[in-house]
């Protein structure tokens, strides 16, 4: 009877442990199945990714088609003729978040943050942008009150840029004992300056000469951060927008031999990325008066762009709005920028001098965390795109490839939208 029960105690182990094994072989069946989909999916997934990455690098192998393009006549075009290139950049600024990055012990390096982009700059006969802050002796500040260190412009100026307007809404933050301090550490460095004066009896306008054409530029903001501190006396050494005064100013750069006329204007509405009709007005009334070129800044964004006939039936240039050049600015958009490459073509035949070609390079201001040894770099949005979707350089992120990518839509979108 012992023995019987000993029997019958095996007997549901031995049961037991078959149940055991079919269910783990089962279990087992189930998790491979199951890892076997999962890869297959991840495959598809990476397949479908290698495809989308494909179709992206042939599209961003592609050049940005020009906004702008003469419809001249080969035969017309003559050797003789001078071709010149004119960079155009936005809102240059410096930030508090940039004023952290770039010390360095008692000094501050901010060439990191620019040279990504410097060929563009540097490989033009001209190039210009706005200045907004001041290099006063005053505490550094990147808000409300802009000043920087004389570095800061240096590290511009070192990247091609070479003249600047001074005339936007921080111009008079300083007073005008700012204003003259800047100007004379700018003009120090090698910057030429339009905007502010040392005195009122300055011209308002700047002519620069590159390869034999003259070209006249003027500067004006809409007014001032500060405008109700401001005196009537400061105003007057800064280039204040009215139409009455920018047609005389115009008026005499062509009599003292401007050929061309470039207005670089501060108005429109901060992240805004479509213009004001008060912009558009503005515009009109310039071109009708003279202006051949109109480039503006204030927005911290980019808005459209598009061409105006004068009374003559020439073709000029409107950009509304270039966003910012450099900037640690978090808003919407405000890290999408651009840098403008005008051609201008002056007919040996005639002396006339025409806008031949405009082309513009999308580049982005990457922030590359607080712990990075550069956090702020600008980079070409395109080449840095493409580089990645080839598989040249892991040096960005997936998050930030489909950053760039979606910044360089939004940006075809603004810049062709019809007004």
């Amino acid at each position: 009877m012992a023995k019987s029960r000993r029997r019958n105690k095996r007997s549901p182990n031995k049961i037991g442990e078959t149940i055991s094994n079919e269910t783990f072989k089962k279990i087992v069946l189930v998790i491979g199945i199951i890892i076997i989909i999962c890869v297959g999916i991840m495959g598809v997934r990476y397949w479908q990714d290698q495809q989308k990455l494909a179709e992206q690098r042939q599209k961003l192998d592609k050049q940005i088609e020009s906004i702008f393009q003469a419809e001249t006549q080969q035969e017309e075009i003559q050797k003789e003729d001078t071709v010149i290139h004119m960079a155009v950049v936005g809102d240059i600024l410096c930030g508090n978040l940039m004023l952290e990055d770039a010390k360095m012990g008692e000094d501050y390096q901010f060439t990191s943050m620019l040279e990504g982009v410097k060929e563009y700059t540097e490989a033009a006969d001209i190039a210009i942008g706005t200045m907004e802050t001041n290099f006063t002796q005053n505490e550094y500040s990147g808000n409300q009150e802009y000043n920087s260190p004389v570095s800061f412009a240096q590290a511009v100026k070192d990247v091609g840029i070479d003249l600047v307007s001074t005339s936007h809404n921080h111009s008079l933050d300083y007073g005008l004992d700012g204003i003259k301090q800047t100007k004379q550490n700018l003009e120090e460095i090698g910057y030429t300056v339009v905007g502010t004066k040392d005195s009122v009896e300055e011209k308002n306008y700047i002519i620069q000469e590159a390869s034999g054409i003259k070209i006249g530029f003027l500067a004006y903001t809409y007014g001032f951060s500060n405008e109700k501190s401001v005196t009537e006396e400061e105003k007057q050494y800064v280039n204040v927008f009215s139409l009455e005064q920018a047609t005389q100013d115009i008026q005499a750069a062509k009599e003292e031999g401007a050929e061309y006329i470039c207005v670089i204007m501060h108005w429109g509405e901060v992240n805004a990325t479509k213009a004001s009709e008060e912009q558009k007005q503005i515009a009109d009334s310039l071109v009708q008066n003279g202006a051949n070129i109109i480039v503006g800044s204030h927005p911290s964004v980019v808005q459209q762009m598009e061409m105006k006939k004068n009374a003559e039936g020439e073709d000029c240039f409107v950009a509304y709005s270039l966003g910012n050049y450099i900037s640690s600015l978090s808003s919407e958009n405000a890290n999408l920028e651009i840098i403008l490459d005008i051609q201008l073509r002056k007919d040996a035949q005639t002396g006339k001098v025409i806008l031949e070609k405009v082309n513009y390079t999308p580049i982005y201001v990457l922030d590359n965390g607080k712990k990075a040894e550069n956090r702020y770099t600008l980079v070409d949005m395109q080449e840095t795109a493409r580089k990645y979707a080839s598989g040249e350089t892991k040096e960005i992120t997936r998050k930030t490839y489909d950053e760039l990518m979606e910044g360089l839509e939004k940006l075809e979108e603004i810049i062709r939208r019809q007004s």
